[in-house]
Protein backbone atom coordinates (compact mmCIF):
# COMPACT_ATOMS: atom_id res chain seq x y z
CA UNK A 1 0.00 0.00 0.00
CA UNK A 2 1.28 3.41 -0.91
CA UNK A 3 0.13 6.72 -1.69
CA UNK A 4 1.40 8.78 -4.16
CA UNK A 5 1.43 12.68 -4.09
CA UNK A 6 1.54 14.55 -7.91
CA UNK A 7 2.65 17.94 -7.89
CA UNK A 8 2.60 19.90 -10.98
CA UNK A 9 2.31 23.72 -11.82
CA UNK A 10 -0.50 25.11 -13.61
CA UNK A 11 -1.80 23.86 -17.15
CA UNK A 12 0.88 20.37 -17.00
CA UNK A 13 -0.46 16.99 -17.47
CA UNK A 14 -0.57 16.25 -14.37
CA UNK A 15 -4.02 15.07 -14.27
CA UNK A 16 -3.53 12.71 -16.90
CA UNK A 17 -0.85 11.39 -15.54
CA UNK A 18 -2.58 10.91 -11.78
CA UNK A 19 -5.57 9.39 -13.55
CA UNK A 20 -3.55 6.93 -15.25
CA UNK A 21 -1.16 5.89 -12.32
CA UNK A 22 -4.77 5.33 -10.18
CA UNK A 23 -6.08 3.26 -12.76
CA UNK A 24 -3.13 0.88 -13.45
CA UNK A 25 -2.55 0.49 -9.34
CA UNK A 26 -6.90 0.26 -8.91
CA UNK A 27 -6.11 3.48 -6.19
CA UNK A 28 -8.63 6.11 -6.19
CA UNK A 29 -7.65 9.61 -7.48
CA UNK A 30 -8.22 12.74 -5.61
CA UNK A 31 -7.88 16.43 -6.60
CA UNK A 32 -10.36 19.09 -6.48
CA UNK A 33 -12.94 16.47 -4.21
CA UNK A 34 -11.39 17.81 -1.06
CA UNK A 35 -12.24 21.39 -1.89
CA UNK A 36 -15.97 19.92 -1.96
CA UNK A 37 -15.22 17.66 1.54
CA UNK A 38 -13.87 20.61 2.88
CA UNK A 39 -16.49 22.53 2.51
CA UNK A 40 -19.07 20.28 3.77
CA UNK A 41 -17.17 19.32 6.88
CA UNK A 42 -16.17 22.73 7.89
CA UNK A 43 -19.34 24.98 6.28
CA UNK A 44 -16.88 27.32 4.15
CA UNK A 45 -17.28 28.86 0.89
CA UNK A 46 -15.49 26.20 -1.87
CA UNK A 47 -14.18 29.57 -3.36
CA UNK A 48 -12.24 30.52 -0.53
CA UNK A 49 -10.72 27.32 0.36
CA UNK A 50 -9.56 27.23 -3.12
CA UNK A 51 -8.09 30.88 -2.91
CA UNK A 52 -6.48 29.85 0.60
CA UNK A 53 -4.39 26.79 -1.38
CA UNK A 54 -3.12 29.30 -4.31
CA UNK A 55 -1.62 32.20 -3.29
CA UNK A 56 -0.19 33.61 -0.20
CA UNK A 57 -2.03 36.20 2.07
CA UNK A 58 -2.19 39.78 1.41
CA UNK A 59 -1.57 42.36 3.80
CA UNK A 60 -5.51 42.13 5.40
CA UNK A 61 -5.27 38.61 5.29
CA UNK A 62 -2.14 38.40 7.59
CA UNK A 63 -3.43 40.35 10.21
CA UNK A 64 -6.32 37.76 11.00
CA UNK A 65 -6.25 33.83 10.44
CA UNK A 66 -8.95 33.32 7.98
CA UNK A 67 -6.64 32.27 5.16
CA UNK A 68 -4.75 29.65 7.83
CA UNK A 69 -8.13 28.71 9.06
CA UNK A 70 -9.23 27.63 5.46
CA UNK A 71 -5.82 25.83 4.89
CA UNK A 72 -6.36 24.19 8.45
CA UNK A 73 -9.56 22.60 7.27
CA UNK A 74 -8.53 21.54 3.86
CA UNK A 75 -5.43 19.72 5.44
CA UNK A 76 -7.35 18.33 8.10
CA UNK A 77 -10.03 17.07 4.60
CA UNK A 78 -7.13 15.90 2.45
CA UNK A 79 -5.04 14.09 5.13
CA UNK A 80 -8.42 12.15 6.44
CA UNK A 81 -8.52 11.17 3.01
CA UNK A 82 -5.02 9.95 2.83
CA UNK A 83 -4.95 8.21 5.92
CA UNK A 84 -6.98 5.12 4.08
CA UNK A 85 -4.05 4.32 1.35
CA UNK A 86 -4.48 3.57 -2.34
CA UNK A 87 -4.41 7.15 -2.99
CA UNK A 88 -3.39 9.24 -5.98
CA UNK A 89 -3.43 12.84 -5.11
CA UNK A 90 -2.86 15.66 -7.34
CA UNK A 91 -2.60 19.47 -6.78
CA UNK A 92 -0.91 21.65 -5.20
CA UNK A 93 1.66 21.56 -1.94
CA UNK A 94 -0.49 18.27 -0.54
CA UNK A 95 3.48 16.76 -0.35
CA UNK A 96 4.12 19.27 2.33
CA UNK A 97 1.29 17.84 4.72
CA UNK A 98 2.84 14.43 4.68
CA UNK A 99 6.68 15.06 4.05
CA UNK A 100 7.34 12.42 7.03
CA UNK A 101 5.76 9.31 5.73
CA UNK A 102 7.39 7.29 4.62
CA UNK A 103 5.03 5.19 2.62
CA UNK A 104 4.02 7.91 0.32
CA UNK A 105 5.81 8.99 -3.08
CA UNK A 106 6.00 12.62 -4.21
CA UNK A 107 6.37 13.25 -7.70
CA UNK A 108 7.28 16.68 -9.36
CA UNK A 109 6.27 16.71 -12.77
CA UNK A 110 7.93 19.37 -15.04
CA UNK A 111 7.15 20.41 -18.73
CA UNK A 112 8.56 23.17 -21.30
CA UNK A 113 6.44 26.44 -20.54
CA UNK A 114 5.97 26.73 -24.49
CA UNK A 115 3.66 23.43 -24.09
CA UNK A 116 2.23 24.50 -20.92
CA UNK A 117 1.37 28.00 -22.98
CA UNK A 118 -0.41 25.68 -25.34
CA UNK A 119 -2.01 23.70 -23.15
CA UNK A 120 -3.58 27.23 -21.25
CA UNK A 121 -3.94 28.57 -24.58
CA UNK A 122 -6.28 25.76 -25.54
CA UNK A 123 -7.96 24.98 -22.35
CA UNK A 124 -8.69 28.40 -21.76
CA UNK A 125 -8.99 29.77 -24.80
CA UNK A 126 -6.74 32.89 -24.70
CA UNK A 127 -4.33 34.46 -26.65
CA UNK A 128 -0.28 33.14 -26.53
CA UNK A 129 0.89 36.34 -24.86
CA UNK A 130 -2.37 36.28 -22.02
CA UNK A 131 -1.52 32.45 -21.66
CA UNK A 132 1.91 33.27 -20.85
CA UNK A 133 1.05 36.13 -18.71
CA UNK A 134 -1.69 33.99 -16.68
CA UNK A 135 1.16 31.19 -16.36
CA UNK A 136 3.82 33.44 -14.57
CA UNK A 137 1.26 34.99 -12.31
CA UNK A 138 -0.09 31.43 -11.35
CA UNK A 139 3.56 29.92 -10.83
CA UNK A 140 4.68 33.49 -8.76
CA UNK A 141 1.53 33.25 -6.59
CA UNK A 142 2.32 29.36 -5.72
CA UNK A 143 5.81 29.69 -4.98
CA UNK A 144 5.18 32.68 -2.63
CA UNK A 145 2.16 30.61 -1.13
CA UNK A 146 4.76 27.46 -0.31
CA UNK A 147 7.27 30.19 0.75
CA UNK A 148 5.45 32.58 3.47
CA UNK A 149 3.70 29.77 4.95
CA UNK A 150 5.80 26.80 5.33
CA UNK A 151 9.69 27.84 3.83
CA UNK A 152 9.41 25.52 1.45
CA UNK A 153 9.75 26.36 -2.22
CA UNK A 154 7.56 24.37 -4.16
CA UNK A 155 9.78 24.03 -7.26
CA UNK A 156 12.73 22.24 -5.28
CA UNK A 157 13.42 19.36 -6.63
CA UNK A 158 14.77 18.30 -3.18
CA UNK A 159 11.25 18.47 -1.91
CA UNK A 160 10.39 15.39 -4.19
CA UNK A 161 11.00 11.52 -4.15
CA UNK A 162 11.29 11.98 -8.09
CA UNK A 163 11.13 14.56 -10.46
CA UNK A 164 10.03 13.76 -13.60
CA UNK A 165 10.36 15.76 -16.96
CA UNK A 166 7.77 14.97 -19.26
CA UNK A 167 8.28 16.96 -22.13
CA UNK A 168 9.74 13.83 -24.26
CA UNK A 169 7.36 11.76 -22.43
CA UNK A 170 3.62 10.57 -23.10
CA UNK A 171 1.00 10.06 -20.09
CA UNK A 172 1.57 6.50 -20.39
CA UNK A 173 5.24 6.35 -19.88
CA UNK A 174 5.44 8.80 -16.94
CA UNK A 175 2.71 6.59 -15.37
CA UNK A 176 5.17 3.69 -16.14
CA UNK A 177 7.77 5.10 -14.58
CA UNK A 178 5.95 5.80 -11.29
CA UNK A 179 4.31 2.55 -11.35
CA UNK A 180 7.65 0.86 -11.12
CA UNK A 181 9.15 3.26 -8.67
CA UNK A 182 6.03 2.71 -6.33
CA UNK A 183 6.60 -0.93 -6.23
CA UNK A 184 9.75 -0.41 -3.91
CA UNK A 185 9.57 -1.70 -0.31
CA UNK A 186 10.76 1.83 0.91
CA UNK A 187 6.86 3.46 0.05
CA UNK A 188 5.38 0.06 1.18
CA UNK A 189 3.13 1.04 4.19
CA UNK A 190 4.41 -0.05 7.67
CA UNK A 191 2.95 0.05 11.14
CA UNK A 192 5.23 3.12 11.68
CA UNK A 193 4.43 4.68 9.11
CA UNK A 194 0.25 4.19 9.11
CA UNK A 195 1.41 5.73 12.72
CA UNK A 196 2.81 8.47 11.25
CA UNK A 197 -0.17 9.28 9.37
CA UNK A 198 -2.79 8.80 11.74
CA UNK A 199 -1.14 11.42 14.48
CA UNK A 200 -0.88 13.76 11.51
CA UNK A 201 -4.61 13.49 10.69
CA UNK A 202 -5.35 13.88 14.47
CA UNK A 203 -2.89 17.03 14.69
CA UNK A 204 -4.71 18.49 11.75
CA UNK A 205 -8.13 17.84 12.90
CA UNK A 206 -7.98 19.03 15.97
CA UNK A 207 -6.31 22.21 14.82
CA UNK A 208 -9.27 22.47 12.52
CA UNK A 209 -11.49 22.43 15.16
CA UNK A 210 -9.91 25.24 16.81
CA UNK A 211 -9.46 27.72 14.26
CA UNK A 212 -12.47 29.22 15.00
CA UNK A 213 -12.33 29.86 18.82
CA UNK A 214 -8.44 30.03 19.68
CA UNK A 215 -6.49 29.25 16.37
CA UNK A 216 -3.15 27.17 18.22
CA UNK A 217 0.34 28.23 17.92
CA UNK A 218 1.31 24.06 17.64
CA UNK A 219 0.03 21.12 18.29
CA UNK A 220 1.24 17.56 17.75
CA UNK A 221 -0.02 14.21 18.50
CA UNK A 222 0.85 11.00 19.31
CA UNK A 223 -1.06 7.74 19.89
CA UNK A 224 -4.02 9.56 21.32
CA UNK A 225 -1.88 12.13 23.03
CA UNK A 226 -2.57 15.90 21.75
CA UNK A 227 -0.38 18.66 23.38
CA UNK A 228 -1.78 22.25 21.92
CA UNK A 229 -0.14 25.09 22.48
CA UNK A 230 -1.81 28.47 22.88
CA UNK A 231 -1.55 32.39 23.57
CA UNK A 232 -3.94 33.92 25.99
CA UNK A 233 -3.92 37.00 28.82
CA UNK A 234 -3.19 35.80 31.99
CA UNK A 235 -6.78 36.27 33.03
CA UNK A 236 -8.04 33.75 30.16
CA UNK A 237 -6.19 30.79 31.01
CA UNK A 238 -8.34 28.73 32.64
CA UNK A 239 -11.60 29.49 30.39
CA UNK A 240 -8.92 28.79 27.44
CA UNK A 241 -7.76 25.37 28.51
CA UNK A 242 -11.17 24.25 29.05
CA UNK A 243 -12.21 25.23 25.71
CA UNK A 244 -9.03 24.08 24.20
CA UNK A 245 -9.90 20.26 25.68
CA UNK A 246 -12.92 20.58 24.88
CA UNK A 247 -13.66 21.24 21.72
CA UNK A 248 -10.57 18.72 20.73
CA UNK A 249 -11.99 16.11 22.40
CA UNK A 250 -14.76 15.83 20.34
CA UNK A 251 -12.11 14.68 17.59
CA UNK A 252 -12.07 10.91 17.17
CA UNK A 253 -9.36 8.31 18.67
CA UNK A 254 -8.64 11.97 21.26
CA UNK A 255 -7.78 10.18 24.87
CA UNK A 256 -5.70 13.21 26.25
CA UNK A 257 -5.00 16.84 25.68
CA UNK A 258 -1.96 18.75 27.42
CA UNK A 259 -3.05 22.45 27.22
CA UNK A 260 0.20 24.74 27.22
CA UNK A 261 -0.45 28.49 27.90
CA UNK A 262 1.71 30.86 26.25
CA UNK A 263 0.92 33.86 27.69
CA UNK A 264 0.30 37.23 25.91
CA UNK A 265 2.33 39.98 26.28
CA UNK A 266 0.56 43.83 25.02
CA UNK A 267 3.33 46.01 23.50
CA UNK A 268 3.97 49.39 25.01
CA UNK A 269 2.52 51.95 22.93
Amino acid sequence: MSIIMISRGAHHRGKEVAEKIALMLGYECLSRDILLEASLKYDAPEVKLKKSMERAPNFLEKLGFEKEKYIAYMQSALLSRLKKDYIVYHGLAGHIFVQNVAHVFSVRLTVDIKDRVKYCMESEQVAEDEAYVMLYKLDAQRKKWGLYLYGVDITDPDQYDMVININRLSVDEAADIIYSTVQLEKFQTTAESRQKMEDLVMEAEVKAVLMNIKPPKDVSAHNGIVSVQVQAGMFQNENIEGMVEALSRTVDGVKEVRTDILPYIQPFE
